[in-house]
């Protein structure tokens, strides 16, 4: 056998030269399948991750599906009273004999779930809590004032201008003519700024307000109705001062001070108030026609946060109920997922203060105490 020693330099040169590319070629080689194997790891992952994030999706669709379903039944099945939903099992009725009573639709039970915001842990499923606001202890947007709204507006040190355009500008977006008020703006007003016209038509949801002239230069307002509700588009009439947050509190309620509202706040913890003249007492104010504005239990529209505990992911909606539809004893009026910036751990969950599961309040066969909560 010749080896290379006894090969000509051009030989040797030659052969080497062929060492030397066929290494260059493997170590390429190698290279593209490094950069393939990575590709086809980071391809993997990424599925794998997107993978995870639909089933947590799912999962929270579900986990969303189920707790709508529950507090349908629940509200469905159980009386609502000044103090919330009542849940216990020891349900008594109203003295028949009491005719305020039975007007008040005066129920009792061992416990119940207010109506206030605070949250409650579901019973059937711990990863997730609820916080269900009654309707009609916010401020209605369709239905406000001009003089409730700038005082709602003053709250938040919006300047007189904003104060006086704000309600004709809402006035304007909602009513079905073409007539402008004052300080407020029809088509041609928003389509000389290139924006979407009036609706002419009751708000669908309080977000919608933000597409009103002048509405988006309170953006403290919005940033707190973000966090926990104030405003509302629910078709619920009065006014509940036992779920109100102190925003409609001071809104409402005229000649009531700041550290009043924290008073009232702190005093129906401890017992709702089971008509106007107990609010009025509290408060030391008096509101005009009372009779006609108050109305100490919760509606038939209701906001809905529902949060995952583990990841702060929240869901808001309205739920209304229509219990005199035949076909539809409840809808969905709008739902949305609350941004990141507006999301915070429920510091107040408590774990053994729970939304019971449907089983749990599931009435025994031979209790003929059970009564319909829509009202």
């Amino acid at each position: 056998m010749t080896s290379l020693q006894t090969l000509g330099p051009a030989t040797r040169a030659h052969s080497a030269a062929e060492r030397g590319f066929i290494l260059v070629l493997t170590l390429w080689i190698i290279a593209f399948f490094g950069l393939g194997v990575a590709a086809i790891n980071t391809w993997v992952s990424r599925a794998i991750e997107n993978a995870r994030v639909l089933k947590e999706r799912a999962e929270g669709d579900l986990a969303l599906s189920n707790a709508k379903s529950e507090i349908v039944y629940a509200v469905g099945t159980r009386p609502m009273t000044h103090r919330g939903l009542e849940t216990g099992q020891d349900m008594k009725r109203p003295d028949i004999t009491d005719m305020m009573s039975v007007m008040s639709a005066d129920f009792s039970s061992s416990s119940y779930i207010a109506f206030d915001g605070r949250p409650y842990v579901l019973q059937s499923n711990p990863d997730y809590a609820v916080q269900v606001q009654d309707g009609r202890g916010l401020v209605n947007l369709n239905f406000i004032t001009p003089d409730l709204l700038r005082r709602l507006l003053a709250l938040y040190d919006a300047p007189e201008t904003l104060r006086n355009q704000l309600p004709d500008t809402l006035a304007d977006w909602i009513d079905e003519d073409d007539l402008t008020h004052l300080a407020g703006a029809e088509k041609t007003d928003y389509e000389r700024r290139n924006r979407l016209p009036p609706a002419n038509a009751a708000l669908l949801t309080p977000r919608e307000a933000q597409n009103i002239l002048g509405w988006d230069e309170v953006p403290k307002l919005w940033e707190d109705d973000m966090k926990s509700p104030i405003l509302t588009t629910c078709a619920v009439s009065g006014f509940n001062p036992n779920t109100a947050p102190k925003a409609a509190l001071l809104t409402y309620i005229p000649g009531l001070t700041d550290q009043s509202a924290t008073q009232v706040a702190e005093k129906r913890l401890e017992s709702q108030f089971r008509h106007a003249r107990d609010f009025m007492t509290a408060a030391d104010v008096i509101v005009p026609n009372e009779a006609f504005f108050f109305s100490v239990s919760p509606g038939n529209c209701m906001i809905v946060d529902f949060t995952n505990r583990v990841t702060n992911e929240r869901v808001r909606f309205s739920l209304s109920f229509i219990p005199l539809s035949q076909n539809q004893p409840w809808q969905v009026d709008y739902a949305f997922r609350v941004p990141s910036q507006y999301r915070g751990a429920l510091d107040r969950a408590d774990p053994g203060v729970t939304f019971p599961a449907p089983e749990t309040l599931a009435p025994d066969p031979s209790d003929r105490n059970r009564v319909a909560g829509v009202r």
